[in-house]
């Protein structure tokens, strides 16, 4: 067997993790379907949104957890030479291989850590996506849509979902919500209030499962107009007298409010052109999840009522 170098290793760790995962969406949607939240009605979402994602981020982890193991157990396998260890023990062939690989070990364990962070905060997105949905409340996704339509219309890379719509925003900001989800702060969080300041964006919710962050930090941010929202959970444990942390509950409240106000606007034609070419990208983009082109062309539907 040709031993695989550290270089030529991470190439094949790469690689091999393309094919052998399913998007962080797709694990999102399943999990989704799987505990019946696709037949639960609006009221459920608007009244339970902290439950609702607790859960979700617990059953996405017990779905993603055994394609993690196997995938590690596929990419250690490629350093197995058979013919080498044939006749040690157990122990002997362990240690041996141990000592042989230890750059190789350590290389696969951190790109799995590295996946899991990356994976954890595109799963979020998706779950608060799912969420919005689920609530009957209109909004515009930037994985579907694109960075660049974002930042054409003055909406930072942070902002991950516009409610109601891209147009809506760049007509009337004021009734409109902006969302970014970060499921940690960290030292990250000082990006938020930058790109607030740089955008003149008029305010940002910063959702998070975060229960770590400061008053220090909750102030810093207020200041800067970006508002914290994290689940009744943390909310009650962590900053129950604190008026400037919202809940996932307080969240939808408001956007279910803002929302109302577009009820009855009158759009001009090219502003309903807008917004059609946006929900047909995003139908396009999730053509494979029936839920949300169903989510997406009542929307249609309503537009052109």
């Amino acid at each position: 067997m040709q031993r695989l170098s550290p270089g030529e290793f991470k190439t094949l760790i790469s690689k091999e993790r393309k094919s052998h995962f399913i998007t962080p969406f797709a694990l999102v949607y399943k999990t989704f379907c799987d505990l019946g939240y696709d037949q639960k009605n609006s009221d459920y979402f608007l009244n339970n949104p902290s439950e609702y994602i607790i859960a979700m981020r617990k059953n996405c982890w017990k779905e993603f957890e055994p394609f993690e193991k196997e995938f590690t157990t596929r990419m250690l396998s490629y350093l197995i030479d058979e013919e080498r260890i044939k006749d040690m023990s157990p122990y002997d062939a362990i240690r041996d291989f141990t000592m042989e690989y230890p750059t190789h070990i350590y290389d696969l364990a951190l790109s799995n850590t590295q996946s899991r962070r990356s994976r954890a905060g595109k799963e979020f997105e998706s779950i608060l996506e799912l969420l919005m949905m689920g609530a009957g409340i209109p909004v515009d996704v930037q994985g579907a849509i694109g960075k660049s339509f974002f930042q054409k219309n003055q909406i930072g890379k942070l902002v991950d979902l516009v409610m109601p719509g891209v147009v809506q925003y760049t007509s009337n900001k004021r009734n409109t919500m902006l969302i970014s989800a970060k499921t940690t702060l960290r030292e990250r969080w000082q990006e938020v209030p930058e790109e607030v300041n740089r955008t003149g964006i008029r305010e940002m919710y910063l959702a998070t499962l975060d229960d770590s962050f400061s008053e220090e930090t909750i102030n810093i941010l207020y200041e800067a107009n970006v508002v914290v929202v994290t689940t009744i959970e943390n909310k009650n444990f962590k900053y129950k007298n604190n008026n400037r942390v919202l809940t996932f509950e307080d969240m939808l409240q408001s956007a279910m409010e803002l929302s109302r106000k577009w009820n009855n606007v009158s759009y001009t034609d090219s502003e309903k052109e807008e917004i059609q070419r946006s929900i047909l990208k995003q139908i396009e983009k999730y053509s494979d999840f029936p839920y949300v082109v169903n989510y997406y062309r009542n929307r249609l539907s309503a537009l052109f009522d």
